[in-house]
């Protein structure tokens, strides 16, 4: 497979304030093209975590996730390089968007376009959410007491699909979150829990990504102690 070029963007762009203390990241980009597909990657890493060896294994493992993505897309458009119609490349573009540093935690999300053929391509995001302070990854329910918040988020969705059925009116199913499958969610700089939906969950593909904002405060009562900090000013 000829490259035709190659452009590697070391530590590009710094997502946070310099505030001591704090986590920091940063991005690189590394772009080529061969003659029939076209990749742009990039990759988050962070400094600033008190837990230098999490710190080490959460950078790498990122850093692993976006190569082994890279090598399967570059796999998968050798073998359907043919496919592609009216001459168009095949796609990849790996994107990081920080969503929420402070309170010794971090809302971190990765956003994935692939298009290898067809009428339009594939656009995923995967959520990392860490806790800074006690050096790990989370899952939604780590944030709550107990199940109870099932039912609670459900109902706050409900309300708010209710509230803005103008910008809801297109969905084509309930939005709804179980005990049993992991949840995409991510905090926000609003002090808010996103919970989001992938394109096709809830409706069609150009509606994007379904994201349902819940302010944190109103969760306050069912957050685990040491998570009741993300509700702070």
């Amino acid at each position: 497979m000829l490259r035709r070029f190659i452009i590697i963007a070391a530590a590009l762009t710094c997502l946070c304030s310099c505030a001591a203390g704090k986590t920091h990241s940063e991005k690189s980009i590394k772009e080529y093209e061969t003659d029939y597909s076209s990749v742009k990657s990039e990759i988050i890493q962070f400094t600033g975590l008190m837990d230098k060896e999490f710190q080490d294994a959460l950078n790498a493992e990122i850093e692993q996730a976006v190569e082994s993505e890279t090598i399967a897309f570059d796999s998968d458009t050798s073998d359907n390089a043919d496919n592609v119609r009216m001459g168009n490349k095949c796609v990849l573009e790996i994107t990081w968007d920080e969503k929420y540093n402070k309170n010794d935690f971090l809302s971190v999300v990765e956003e994935k376009y692939v298009y290898t053929g067809g009428a339009h391509g594939t656009l995923t995001r995967a959520p990392r959410n860490i806790d800074t302070a006690a050096a790990k990854q989370i899952q939604l329910a780590d944030l709550f007491e107990d199940d109870a918040y099932v039912n609670t988020l459900n109902r706050m969705i409900n309300e708010l699909v209710t509230e803005k059925s103008s910008e809801y009116d297109d969905l084509w199913a309930k939005p709804e979150i179980g005990e049993t499958h992991q949840t995409d969610f991510y905090i926000n700089d609003d002090d808010e829990l996103v919970i989001f939906f992938q394109p096709y969950e809830l409706s069609y593909y150009a509606r994007g990504f379904v994201e349902f904002p819940l302010p944190i405060d109103e969760l306050s009562g069912y957050l685990k102690e040491e998570y009741r900090r993300l509700a702070a000013d």
